[in-house]
């Protein structure tokens, strides 16, 4: 037997012999790293925090299905980031989250609290606005805090008809009252209501002693609402209250984002409206 064929044997079983060292090196390497991978998951700290569960606007009330926990590592928590569901229920965001977006001390406001705090809804180019609760809607108690609204308003003003400056005798024309009826502010959302009290008459049947009737909770009435809006609009509104114009409240669907494009109504609209001129 040559020695060329004993040379090509000797290379073949060179080749095997590092193809299993290097598969048994592969082997070892996964091992190594199969081990190091639980060690390093439970060397990450974590913590629960609080995230919302839906998109949410400024001036919504989180309810308890607006919120859940979610587990991320602490370094990924900010400092005031809330920890507990319980802290965030009943309260209302100062800013509009995201879906998933945590939750932070400083998004929330308490409406329940000692200082009233009515800033939460405010952006700094709004103003708070109180706005009297005198029309039909308001005394039966039908608008409530976050409902959209409109506002009617109906006044006065001294009008001049276009192309006359003088009468039949040649005296100057005189400005005009006219009444007008028009859609002052649409899509304004309730911000706070002001409540009064009503007390009860000291000669009311009290309930019997033992009885188990809950007692009746006091009734309110509406004086005012408080509407977050721009200085512009909140002046057009004063303009209006201080002329003593006729307001009236109209209630939109809560999802409405329609913008109406609307008549001034006046005399001469309603004539032409119904067909009075026509009339004998």
């Amino acid at each position: 037997m040559s020695n060329k064929p004993k040379t090509v044997i000797i290379v073949i079983v060179g080749l095997i012999l590092v193809a299993v060292g290097v598969f048994a090196s592969v082997l070892l390497l996964q091992r190594l790293q199969a081990n190091k991978a639980p060690a390093a998951a439970e060397d990450t700290v974590k913590t629960s925090v609080v995230v919302v569960t839906r998109d949410m606007l400024l001036g919504d009330a989180i309810t308890g299905t607006d919120v859940t926990l979610l587990s991320v590592p602490v370094e990924l928590a900010p400092r005031d980031a809330i920890l507990t569901v319980e802290e965030t229920v009943g309260k209302i965001i100062k800013t509009d989250l995201v879906q998933g977006e945590m939750v932070l001390k400083h998004n929330l406001a308490d409406p329940t609290n000692n200082n009233k705090d009515l800033s939460f809804i405010l952006s700094e180019d709004h103003v708070l606005f109180a706005f009297p609760a005198d029309d039909l809607m308001s005394r039966e108690g039908i608008v409530q805090r976050g409902d959209i609204i409109d506002i009617f308003a109906t006044f006065q003003e001294k009008v001049k008809k276009l192309g006359e400056t003088t009468t039949t005798t040649g005296a100057p024309v005189e400005p005009e009252m006219r009444t007008f009826t028009v859609d002052t502010m649409q899509k304004i959302s309730v911000t706070a209501m002001v409540l009064e009290v009503i007390q009860q008459e000291n000669n009311a049947n009290p309930l019997p002693t033992g009885s188990d009737q809950p007692a009746s909770a006091p009734q309110t009435r509406t004086r005012a609402y408080l509407l977050a809006l721009s200085p512009q609009d909140a002046l057009i509104l004063k303009h209006l209250k201080d002329t003593e114009a006729i307001f009236d409240i109209v209630l939109r669907a809560p999802t409405s984002t329609v913008q109406f494009d609307l008549t001034p109504v006046t005399v001469d609209y309603i004539i032409e409206y119904y067909g009075l001129e026509i009339l004998p």
